[in-house]
């Protein structure tokens, strides 16, 4: 068996305890009968200035102050890429800048924490920093679950915030879901802000794909919160389908809530389409008395049904300071009015024409004449209603004769929407339009403004009685 001696005084404190640690090391790992006698391993391990070891081989190498060694062969030693600074670890740079510092330049991962457990693969920690820092030009962390339940980036705070995204052009934080089932980003909160985003000039939060932001709000909670102290709560943009779209099962798809608009809707056609059972529900809040305010014409596809109705103008006698009103004229028929006035020739006879679309329009035609300046007891309507026209009779030569005429409306769309005059309650049964008049509570009320006070809503003291 070859023999070999290993004689060096070593200046270097932590070459000498490196070297030691090695030597101890390869030593545990020889045959027992190769080993030195007992006596002199411990006198080598007090002062480590002599070691004779017996081995197979002669072992050589040598390295640069700084870097930890290797075996860089089966009998040779010489440096790994690890190195040590300023009691600072580096891999692949010789002046580490922090407790460990890694640097390359691959296209894979410079570091990689991988579980075959169900621990994590990699986790930071920090009492008063962050837990982990990813910097790169392009992503800083990248986080990838190959599992069906898995999360590709988990955060998870106390008090503070599970992850934060921070960029000065980019995406603070951006999630990307290439399966049919994925979400993007996913923020669960057990009391405070699943997701929040905070950004002075740019967006907070934004979305890209076929759901681009995806808020649910369980317990209570709000599935997107938007809050702004001078802009936009929540900004929806599309380029060809809905800016922002609400849906809800059994409470409302989109509620806006505000000291000035609720919702406000503005567009190149429709500011805002409603469909529904009831397309457009509106109550005035507490204290006011306009449900709804249209500033320009308003146009009615169907049949307009009312409790009362009436005009409101500037008074003509004092417009600065009074309103004037008059109330409509009300008739179980489609009825429609026309009358003026007609002098009678040298006959005491005279011919009314009406417009071409008289008869067309109306049928079922009233007659009512009136004679002007003096009596006219044989006053009569002398023809009928033909072609558009009707003639009066019986009066005095230069007669003036106040006419009126009324007919039933039968054009296509009265014809096939008869107003029943009429109606049972059907399902309504019980309720009132005006529970108010029947001593009845407002609970009474018929349609949203009844269930909203029988509900006992949250909402009830912004939601005021329809009567």
């Amino acid at each position: 068996m070859n023999s070999f001696k290993i004689n060096s005084l070593i200046s270097e404190q932590t070459f000498r305890s490196g070297l030691a640690i090695i030597l101890l090391a390869f030593i545990s790992a020889l045959p027992l009968a190769a080993q030195a006698p007992a006596e002199n391993t411990n006198a080598q391990a007090a002062t480590v200035d002599a070691v004779q070891i017996e081995a197979v081989s002669t072992i050589t190498g040598q390295g640069t102050t700084g870097n930890v060694a290797k075996f860089t062969g089966a009998n040779s030693i010489g440096n790994s890429i690890i190195t040590e600074s300023s009691s600072k670890i580096g891999i692949g740079i010789a002046t580490p800048s922090s407790k460990l510092t890694v640097q390359g330049s691959s296209t894979n991962p410079m570091i990689l924490g991988n579980n075959t457990g169900s621990g994590a693969g990699v986790q930071g920690m920090s009492t008063g920093g962050f837990g982990v820092i990813g910097k790169s030009s392009r992503t800083g962390v990248q986080g990838i679950s190959t599992g069906a339940v898995g999360n590709g980036v988990w955060g998870s705070s106390s008090a503070d915030t599970g992850v934060f995204g921070s960029t000065s052009t980019g995406r603070g934080v951006y999630g990307n879901a290439t399966g049919s089932g994925g979400v993007g980003v996913f923020g669960q909160s057990s009391a405070g802000n699943g997701v929040e985003g905070s950004s002075p000039g740019g967006t907070a939060v934004y979305g890209n794909g076929i759901l681009g932001v995806f808020g649910q709000g369980n317990s209570g909670g709000s599935g997107v919160y938007g809050n702004s102290g001078t802009g936009v709560g929540v900004w929806g943009d599309s380029g060809s389908s809905d800016g922002v779209f609400g849906r809800s099962t059994n409470g409302t798809g989109v509620h806006g809530m505000a000291n000035g608009v609720g919702v406000f809707g503005e567009a190149g056609s429709y500011g805002v389409i409603a469909r529904g059972s009831v397309g457009i529900y509106a109550a005035p809040t507490t204290g006011n008395t306009i449900a709804g305010l249209f500033g320009g014409n308003v146009q009615i596809n169907g049949n307009l049904t009312k409790s009362s109705g009436s005009f409101k103008i500037d008074h003509p006698l004092d417009p600065a300071n009074k309103y004037l009103y008059h109330s409509f004229v009300e008739s179980p028929d489609m009825k429609n009015i026309y009358d003026g006035t007609v002098t009678l020739d040298e006959k005491g006879e005279a011919v009314v024409p009406m417009p071409d679309y008289f008869s067309a329009l109306n049928q079922d035609f009233r007659y009512q004449l009136t004679a002007i300046g003096a009596p006219a007891p044989n006053l009569y309507v002398a023809q009928k209603m033909t072609d558009n026209h009707f003639k009066v009779a019986g009066g005095k030569p230069g007669m003036e004769v106040s006419w009126q005429v009324t007919g039933i409306r039968h054009d296509a769309y009265a014809r096939d929407h008869r107003i029943a005059v009429e109606e049972d309650k059907g399902k309504e049964r019980g309720f009132y339009l005006y529970p108010a008049g029947f001593n009845e509570p407002k609970g009474k009320a018929v349609g949203p403004t009844g269930k909203l006070f029988a509900d006992q809503s949250p909402n009830l003291e912004n939601v005021a009685s329809s009567q």
